[in-house]
Formats: structure tokens, C-alpha cells, sequence
């Protein structure tokens, strides 16, 4: 029997991402993890099924945004569907068109995590906490993913940035990341 590793959707602030080269690198509080999601396409003219599993993480623009983002989940998770199936349906009908049977999966794996840059420590070693001046404006927080070259993953996670600020208003997302997605057709094993 094997057993795989799972993540439960904001199972925890600043928990150890799992997996490859991000191993050990602590997730900021302000990234929110998802459930993972999941769907089929199906091509009914051309007996074709798809299914596409990936990992969304939220990027939020503050902590306090996690209450308001796990309290609407499902909704977004609906959302994300719908732009799952009509982002992939033209590129299944490609595929199951031009290319040959059984190079059609796609499979992502986004780049590693970066690691937070170190604090800055006073003579006694203890962290110096810098106070933005009045009217500056607060350090952004840092984040940890860094740019992916996919065109494909690119134009999705545009395109479910822009369902975020449809849905949970603009502001609150600051990106969207696919941290893996996974490809297959069924009926050709």
C-alpha cells in the first residue's frame, strides 16, 4: 500500500509547503490554499473525456482577508470550475484533434517557493521591527512564488484573478497561482 501526502484547504497560518525543492520553506500567513480542483471535459461527438485536477493558492493582500475567503470557498471554487472547463475546452477539442493519441496529458509543476529574506537584527540580536512613517505606506508582504513562463497557467491564473475580484471584490487577491495541474484522458489508457 502506498500512501501520499494531502493538504486540507487553509489547514493552517504558516504550515511547511510539501514536496520537491519547497521543502521546509513555511508558507506566509496571507497564502491561502484551496481545496483542490477538479474537473472533466467532455467531447460527446468525438467520445472524448479530460480530467484536470489542480492546486490553487490564493495570494491575499492581508492576513485578515483568510476569515472572508474561507467563509465564500465554495462559491469561488464553483467559479473556478466554470473557467476550468471554458478556459481547456477549445484547447481539448485541439488536442483531441491534432495530437496523437496518448501524448495528449499536460502536466504542470510550478516553480519552487522562494525563502523569505532574513531579518534585520540589532547589536543585542534581537529583530528590528521597522514602523512605516505616518503617511508612508505599510511594507508589501513578501511573496514567496516566483513568475511562471507557462503561457497556459499564465492566462489561467489571469483569467481566476479576475474571477476573485469579481466574486470577493477588487483588493483582497493580490495573485493567483496554479501550484500543480495534472492532465489525463481516460479513455486512452
Amino acid at each position: 500500500m502506498v500512501q501520499a501526502p494531502f493538504a486540507h484547504a487553509s489547514s493552517g497560518e504558516g504550515k511547511a509547503a510539501e514536496g520537491g525543492e519547497s521543502a521546509g520553506v513555511a508558507l506566509p500567513a496571507h497564502v491561502f490554499e484551496l481545496e483542490k480542483v477538479v474537473t472533466s471535459i467532455v467531447l460527446p461527438q468525438d467520445r472524448m473525456i479530460r480530467q484536470i485536477a489542480a492546486d490553487v493558492w490564493l495570494e491575499l493582500t492581508a492576513v485578515e482577508h483568510r476569515a472572508l475567503v474561507s467563509r465564500i470557498q465554495p462559491k469561488l471554487l464553483n467559479a473556478f470550475l466554470r473557467d476550468f472547463q471554458r478556459y481547456f475546452y477549445r484547447d481539448t477539442k485541439y488536442r483531441a484533434e491534432k495530437v496523437e493519441k496518448g501524448k495528449r496529458g499536460y502536466h504542470y509543476e510550478a516553480p519552487s517557493l522562494l525563502t523569505p529574506p532574513k531579518p534585520k537584527l540589532d547589536e543585542d540580536g534581537k529583530e528590528i521591527k521597522e514602523e512605516p512613517a505616518e503617511g508612508d505606506e505599510a511594507k508589501p508582504l513578501f511573496s514567496p512564488f516566483k513568475p511562471t513562463t507557462d503561457r497556459i497557467i499564465i492566462g489561467l491564473q489571469n483569467r481566476l484573478k479576475a474571477t476573485c475580484d469579481k466574486i470577493l471584490g477588487p483588493g483582497i487577491v493580490k495573485s493567483v497561482q496554479i501550484r500543480g495541474l495534472f492532465d489525463q484522458w481516460p479513455n486512452e489508457r
